[in-house]
């Protein structure tokens, strides 16, 4: 676990990452022991671990390929793979179903996704950092990290190379030691290929393998999930840790014929041995060089997140600056910048951005609702009305914290429906006087041609008093709303008390699996769902039916299978039990 590869991880706070690899050498060993016995107990506990791995989509994949070059192995080692097919069938299909509850509503998900939009820059922006000799050097020894600006134990130990140096000979002198051992030649040939593997594809478009890389990323979708290709350095930890241990084994079992009077340099050996990896990765026990800090959100957020909790109306905030990513100097640590906390911290469902930035790429979400508030403020210096435009989502307050570029938000002290309300050390407050609730009622309709033509018509029409399509058609000219009386039976489901005119507007999200009474919505405002309304008599229901014909059936499959699973284990556990009273 003490290496550069976990160090940097840590910095950077890939907490999922981290779990995923914790857990990874322990679902290897019950791979293992599945190819070994081919019982219903090993194959239980294979999947079982290898689910918790799939917690991170990342570490899965490589788990995937590790799984993939021992099963080869061990093919080749019994010259037929005839043996293996039925547990390994029943290991996949145990797994698929235990697993359903993300990889049904995954591949049923709508075709645009963050993968269909990375490309061949994504690789520039995530390439490794090249710091020592090569690339190939660089992340052999578990460096490599695409972000600059971190402090390593490297930076402080002049020949750190030599540490490195050790370990690999360690694994090499294990490899080479147990190449052609009976019993263990299989896994140490199988890591030594999983280490190649992993430094190929570590180094990705830095080394001289890049043109096989590209191919690969240009004809394997999952590769496009892998563009900082610094996480395969993983494969090379897991090897070095197997490979390493065997030399170590190696270089004990050949001093064993020394004499006694050579125990204490022999100990003394060992405990080098044993330390090596610890001082190539010091900074472990340093506080990570200053570089990361406990630290408690500023007073005032929790303020700000009370006065929006006296709040109890139905709605959304906005938060600005428009930035995933950003600097905020109340962060104790040496690099400032974090994702933007507000979703995770408000109790309020919170609008913010999430565009990357990074290396000239802005994002790769194309949300109506991001591209939607895009737009918006790329006319910002133009606009008096942004709390009519925004109302649209359903925001009724927008939070401006006080980092970075905020001062070029100060446009919303110019907005004739937006009130200052609250003002603290970081943030700004400010009251949406627009705001007509998540579920509003219009009688009249109107056609744009795009964003740019609906934000001219704002200034001179109320948006929310008719419903606005882009598109064409015949308008109807009946400016009038009605802000409906709901009920917020679950996330998935709203019923609607009152009673609607023509149009009903829902600001969530556009999705055509948002249904009011099984019809499908039109895209409103290009970026949220409304629908006409037959019979405006009755009680209406908006649900979320993907999440009752996809979701839910999906969760139920995870469960059951999990208690099976789980009720199997604990059955033969107890069964052993009993055996060993006996």
């Amino acid at each position: 676990m003490l290496n550069p590869y976990t160090y940097i991880r840590t910095v950077v706070g890939h907490w999922g990452i981290l779990l995923a690899y914790a857990i990874l050498p322990l679902a290897i060993k019950y791979f293992l022991e599945l190819l070994d016995k081919r019982d219903s107990r090993s194959i239980m506990k294979a999947v079982l671990i290898t689910t918790i791995v799939a917690f991170n989509a990342h570490t899965f994949f490589m788990a995937f390929l590790v799984f993939s070059i021992l099963f080869l192995f061990r093919v080749y080692r019994e010259k037929s793979a005839t043996g293996l097919i039925k547990p390994l069938a029943v290991f996949f299909t145990l797994f698929l179903a235990l697993d359903t509850y993300w990889l049904i509503p995954l591949i049923t998900a709508q075709r645009t996704t963050v993968l269909t939009h990375i490309s061949t820059e994504d690789l520039a922006a995530f390439a490794p950092r090249i710091e020592s000799f090569s690339a190939l050097f660089t992340l052999a020894s578990m460096h490599g990290f695409w972000r600059a600006g971190y402090l390593y134990a490297k930076d402080f130990l002049p020949f750190w190379w030599v540490f490195f140096v050790f370990i690999l000979f360690l694994a090499v002198h294990g490899f080479v030691s147990c190449f052609r051992n009976e019993r263990l030649w299989v896994y140490v040939r199988a890591f030594g290929l999983i280490w190649l593997a992993g430094l190929i594809l570590a180094t990705g478009i830095r080394s001289p393998f890049e043109g096989f890389f590209r191919f690969l990323f240009d004809h394997i979708p999952l590769m496009k999930g892998m563009r900082d290709t610094h996480k395969f350095v993983t494969m090379l930890a897991l090897s070095y840790s197997f490979l390493g241990a065997l030399g170590v084994a190696e270089i004990e079992r050949g001093l064993e014929g020394l004499k006694k009077e050579n125990g204490v340099k022999l100990r003394k050996a060992a405990i080098v041995i044993l330390f090596v990896p610890l001082v190539y990765s010091f900074t472990f026990f340093n506080g990570f060089a200053g570089q990361i800090k406990p630290a408690d959100f500023p007073k005032d957020w929790y303020e700000v997140n009370e006065f929006l909790n006296k709040d109890k109306d139905d709605f959304r905030v906005l938060f600005l600056p428009w930035h995933l990513y950003m600097d905020f100097h109340w962060v104790p640590n040496k690099d400032k910048r974090i994702a933007n906390p507000a979703p995770l911290f408000f109790d309020k469902a919170v609008i913010s951005a999430k565009n990357i930035e990074v290396s000239g790429i802005y994002r790769q979400i194309y949300s109506p609702s991001q591209l939607y508030i895009d737009q918006i403020l790329s006319k910002r210096n133009g606009i008096t009305n942004f709390g009519e435009l925004v109302s649209i989502l359903g925001v009724k307050y927008i939070l401006l914290t006080k980092e970075v570029d905020y001062k070029s938000y100060f446009f919303l002290f110019n907005q004739s429906d937006l009130k200052l309300v609250l003002e603290t050390e970081n943030f700004y407050v400010f009251e949406n006087k627009q705001f007509k609730g998540r579920i509003f009622s219009v009688a009249g309709t109107a056609y744009v041609r795009n964003w740019d033509e609906l934000i001219k018509r704002s200034k001179m029409e109320d948006l929310t008093t008719r419903l606005y399509v882009i598109g064409s058609g015949e308008e109807e000219n009946f400016e009038t709303y009605r802000k409906l009386e709901y009920e917020k039976v679950s996330p998935v489901k709203y019923d609607i008390r009152d009673k609607p005119l023509k149009y009903v507007v829902f600001t969530e999200e556009y999705s055509k699996d948002w249904k009011l009474d099984g019809r499908e919505p039109v895209k409103a405002y290009g970026v949220v769902n409304a629908y006409a309304v037959s019979d405006i008599s009755e009680s209406k229901e908006v649900v979320y039916e993907r999440f009752y014909r996809v979701c839910l059936p999906s969760y139920i499959a995870s469960l059951i299978t999990f208690i099976g699973c789980a009720g199997y284990m604990l059955r033969g556990w107890k069964i052993a039990r009993k055996g060993r009273v006996r």
